[in-house]
């Protein structure tokens, strides 16, 4: 007997209630289906209000796996005179390995159902099924094929509860190196918006044609990356028809990685560079505002991976500092060499 009875404590310290069912008699067999389903009542509500209960909600948990615990050692250790038959009818109950051993899986699948119940419907207003998603998927993807008459494949989605709406990105299957971001909303059937699929269309040609003057000026080592933002109520595909937009000029950016050494003693040359380089960008950009941004870094870094990494779209280097930077929201404002400021970082 008390080989049964280290055993079944053992089990209610490993899991809510299973003792009781290891033991088997019907009122404990229900006291534990109760504490078990209760643990799942506790899991879901701990969830569905993000942990912000948890002051309630874990010690209650904890109550409940005490209560388990308590109850397998009173069974065991309950003694009356008046009922003298007691030790008896335990050694009856706990007489059979194969009725022990299927009681005690069948309290574990219960307690692992519950959990699982809990689990699921607490996270339900957080998450989307695949179903779901897919079918914002093929939403999103026939909606960029219907405005821009070519094949689209959506890369990621993302759901967002607090505001129940969709994050995606996607690619163009001709150009999978131009990666966008678009957003849907959360209804039946799901509503697709706001891809910067231009923005990247148009930066591209940007840098293209801003390529060129920075290679002459930087012939060292330098990598472009550039974005355009212009409200257009038609489809424009070309960035040099982007004279205007319907909410304002255009905002175009450039931002440029450049490997060098740059010493104090050199400032005064790369300001020199900068300002021939703000002289000359406005003709190869469209009208508008112009972002220009410059992050210096050491020339040892200037490697194929590093290349790579740039040339894929990846306009910072996430494992190293720059030296300097350079930024000017509006280069029209950068008359001359004072108007320029290299900040060491």
């Amino acid at each position: 007997m008390k080989k049964h009875q280290l055993t079944a404590v053992a089990l209610s310290v490993i899991l809510t209630g299973l003792g009781l069912f290891y033991i088997g008699t019907p009122m404990l067999i229900m006291i534990g289906a109760l504490l078990m389903a209760l643990q799942g009542v506790v899991l879901y509500f701990l969830l569905l209000t993000l942990g912000f209960l948890g002051f309630l909600a874990l010690p209650a948990a904890l109550a409940l796996h005490i209560a388990g615990i308590v109850i397998t050692i009173i069974y065991f250790t309950y003694r009356s005179p008046k009922k003298p038959w007691l030790e008896q009818k335990r050694q009856r109950q706990l007489s059979s390995p194969g009725a022990i051993a299927v009681r005690t899986v069948i309290g574990f699948l219960l307690l692992a159902g519950s959990v699982y119940a809990g689990y699921t419907a607490g996270i339900a207003p957080f998450t989307k099924s695949a179903a779901e998603k897919q079918a914002v998927r093929e939403a999103a993807e026939q909606y960029l094929e219907q405005k821009y008459g070519e094949p689209f494949k959506v890369t990621k989605i993302d759901y967002t509860w607090a505001v129940g709406s969709y994050n995606l990105k996607a690619i163009p299957e001709g150009a999978p190196e131009l990666e966008f971001t678009l957003d849907s909303t959360d209804g039946s059937p799901p509503v697709p918006s706001g891809e910067t699929y231009l923005n990247r269309v148009w930066g591209a040609q940007l840098r293209d044609k801003a390529e060129p003057v920075i290679d002459r000026l930087y012939p060292d080592g330098a990598f472009v990356q550039a974005w355009v933002s212009c409200n257009m109520k038609q489809v424009v595909r070309e960035y040099d028809k982007l004279d205007s937009c319907s909410s304002g000029p255009v905002s175009q950016s450039v931002d440029i990685v450049v490997f060098a050494d740059v010493a104090e003693g050199s400032l005064d040359q790369e300001k020199e560079r900068i300002l021939e380089l703000v002289k000359q960008l406005p003709g190869v950009t469209v009208p508008g505002k112009t972002d220009l941004q410059i992050e210096y870094y050491p020339a040892k870094l200037n490697t194929p991976a590093n290349a790579a990494k740039l040339q894929k779209g990846n306009g910072t280097l996430r494992d190293a500092s720059p030296t300097y930077q350079f930024r000017e929201f509006d280069i029209s404002q950068v008359k001359g060499i004072s108007d320029i400021e290299l900040r060491k970082s």
